[in-house]
């Protein structure tokens, strides 16, 4: 199992971990250091990225003096190698010191990729290039491992860390691990003890992010648990969960309530209010001079700077590690994003009570881990399923509209369901936050861009143009909060939402009706010729092409539009100091109406796709941007008229009227290009009359 001939009990001066494609320039150093009489464990396994660390490999690591890690960029992507490193260093910290036991050669020219912080900032080599610079790295190792008395496996440490106010958790059979974020926190709350290395981040505080059931709260756990001798004066954790969705206690009194619960247990007088408790316990950790980590469970979104301030560990000796669903929080703690499960994860979980029988059942369990997005929760729930099914049925049985499978275990009637608690919110029949929490689910998994979302709110009945940017971005800014939305990588100002999330809100129940006419908005919306977006600043007057034959439905459609459109007063001029800028934006507005009566008219019936074209690009592209800049500048105007101006005579006293006469004026040619439009398609052009 190893290239050592040693006894199976042998113990070992070097244990050396590594990634896989450094396995040729990793030779030589490992010929070096047994020139030098030491006894190096080297694995030739080549143990897979995603496999169970081999008893092999864990019995090696304890019986080992020292871990020398080859810390190229590959290393950290390496499970096995994150998972020897853990060890070593933790080894290290039930010691007093986490590089005690890791020794860290380095083949990069920098060492943003090293982690912990204390790695980075801690001397380590550059790769030996040549023999000489081989044998004094095999000589500065020697020296190392013979000032170590012990192996890894022997370093008990210190006794427990204390938890308070409650005990200490105990994690969950279904955690994946997650090392990589793991390090991540630690990284983040120790940035300040190396402050020549750090690129970004102050230290001492971090925030886990993640949507409902991605395994914030136990990433969190796990690492107070693997990483709490770097903690000796204990872990406090406050939990500031709501169990039921009905509960409205300020999340603020009840943090101050497990505050004083902590204070009692360590002598501290716990009344007065939440400021002068925290001055107190200052003092207190102060006194006691060993560090200690601050961890507020379930931070709400909506809270202020001033009541962030307060969920800061009193002291500077205390980390602060926070964890919440929202997404607005940047300002106050370097973010570790918890991401779904990998495939091998997922499926590892998923089949962690019955492995798939065939090839068939393997592919089908697989696309179930790809189903729920790699989320764990729900993978634990459908692994405990999967005992008793296949998974092809299993499968079946996830995307049954009739029966919801993730909610099969049984519950109080007044526990919210598993679905249920994923959605932000009670879905309404029309309110705009829902409309696009649905837009966003109808679209996944391809993300929607501001535009988009904009697009399809200004062609529904119940917003009118001018709102549908500000109602756009105001529940996009909502559903940041609440960290239903996931940002796009590829593009700016484009977000989707997570697979589970989309499928609870399409099983909501309620507002199916709504959900068909945002589906068939969203439609419309995506319709648009491809660079056309409802913010154009530019009218383009160029008639859209008709390629094919219309039917009769989408000929008599065009036809009403174009009668609709060239008796406005966008086609038909308004001259100067006559006629009522209100009545021409009421008139214009008008056309909303019309148009989505039109679109619903073809939306069942075949068509040449060009009336949905020429009437989005009709609303989205000239009509709404005028609107939305004029109907609230105007708006504003009227609020101030006088209580004996007549409202004609007020607008004339506008400033702005001659500026909204002239870009009236412009608009009329791309107005009557697109009548002609639709006079090509209906087969009678009724401009020219």
């Amino acid at each position: 199992m190893s290239s050592a001939p040693d006894a199976p009990h042998a113990q070992w001066d070097v244990f050396v971990s590594y990634s896989r494609s450094d396995t040729d320039t990793a030779e030589p150093i490992v010929a070096s250091l047994r020139e030098r009489g030491l006894r190096v464990f080297v694995d030739n396994t080549a143990v897979g990225e995603f496999a169970s660390i081999t008893n092999t490999i864990a019995l090696a690591l304890a019986r080992s003096r020292v871990l020398l890690a080859l810390y190229s960029r590959d290393y950290p992507r390496r499970r096995a190698c994150q998972w020897e490193l853990t060890y070593a260093y933790i080894a290290g910290q039930r010691e007093g010191d986490p590089r005690h036991r890791v020794l860290v050669i380095n083949p990069e020219p920098t060492t943003d990729h090293i982690q912990p912080v204390e790695l980075r900032d801690a001397r380590y080599w550059p790769w030996p290039r040549t023999p000489e610079a081989a044998a004094r790295l095999a000589d500065s190792v020697a020296a190392h491992a013979g000032r170590l008395e012990r192996a890894m496996g022997e370093c008990t440490g210190a006794a427990p860390v204390r938890w308070l106010p409650a005990p200490a958790r105990t994690g969950s059979a279904h955690f994946g691990g997650r090392l990589a974020e793991q390090w991540h926190i630690h990284t983040a709350l120790h940035r300040h003890r190396a402050p020549l290395v750090s690129q970004n981040g102050t230290g001492r505080t971090a925030q886990v992010r993640g949507m409902p059931g991605i395994g914030k709260s136990l990433l969190a756990q796990e690492y107070a648990l693997h990483f709490g001798p770097a903690f000796p004066g204990g872990v406090f954790w406050y939990d500031l969960h709501t169990r039921q969705k009905t509960e409205s206690e300020d999340p603020l009194t009840r943090y101050a309530a497990q505050v004083a619960t902590a204070a009692v247990a360590l002598g501290i007088d716990p009344d007065g209010p939440l400021p002068r408790l925290l001055s107190r316990l200052a003092v207190a950790l102060g006194e006691r001079d060993a560090p200690c980590l601050w961890v507020v469970d379930g931070v709400p979104d909506g809270l202020t700077e001033e009541e962030l301030h307060l969920l800061r560990g009193p002291h500077l000796l205390a980390s602060t590690l926070i964890t919440t669903r929202s997404l607005r929080y940047s300002a106050f703690a370097e973010a570790v994003d918890v991401p779904p499960l990998p495939d091998a994860d997922g499926l590892r979980l998923l089949t962690s009570r019955r492995e798939p029988a065939t090839d068939q059942e393997r592919a089908a369990a697989l696309a179930l881990v790809h189903d729920v997005g790699g989320h764990p929760y729900a993978l634990g729930l459908l692994a405990d399923l999967a005992a008793a099914s296949d998974f092809p049925h299993l499968r079946d049985r996830f995307h049954s509209p009739v029966i919801d499978v993730l909610d099969h275990r049984g519950r109080a009637p007044e526990q919210t369901s598993f679905s249920a608690q994923l959605l932000p919110q009670s879905l309404s029949e029309a309110e705009p936050v829902s409309d696009v929490l649905r837009l966003f689910a109808l679209a996944c998994p391809a993300p929607l861009t501001r535009d988009e979302l904009e697009t399809a709110l200004a062609s529904l009945a119940l917003y009118d143009p001018w709102e549908a940017q500000h109602l756009a971005m105001d529940a996009v800014e909502t559903l940041l909060g609440t960290g239903t939305l996931i940002p796009s990588r590829h593009t700016g100002n484009s977000w989707t939402v997570h697979p589970l999330l989309a499928r609870a809100v399409r099983r909501g129940g309620a507002g199916s009706a709504r959900q068909e006419d945002l589906r068939r908005a969203l439609l419309h919306a995506l319709a648009l010729p491809t660079g056309t977006t409802a913010a154009a600043s530019a009218p383009q007057p160029t008639a859209i092409t008709v390629s094919t034959t219309p039917g009769a439905a989408e000929r008599a459609a065009a036809f009403d539009l174009q009668i609709e459109l060239i008796t406005r007063v966008g086609v038909q001029p308004l001259a100067p100091d006559q006629g009522s800028l209100r009545e021409a934006l009421t008139s214009l507005h008008s056309l909303f109406a019309t148009a989505r009566d039109v679109l619903h008219r073809v939306a069942s019936e075949p068509t040449t796709s060009a009336l949905p074209r020429i009437t989005a690009t009709l609303l989205n592209t000239h009509l709404r941007p005028f609107l939305s800049t004029w109907h609230p500048l105007l708006q504003d105007h009227e609020a101030n008229r006088p209580p004996h101006t007549s409202p004609t005579e007020h607008e004339r006293l506008w400033p702005h009227a001659a500026e909204m006469r002239q870009q009236l004026d412009a608009l009329r040619m791309p107005l009557t290009a697109t009548a002609r439009s639709l006079g090509e398609l209906c087969g009678t052009d009724l401009t020219s009359v």
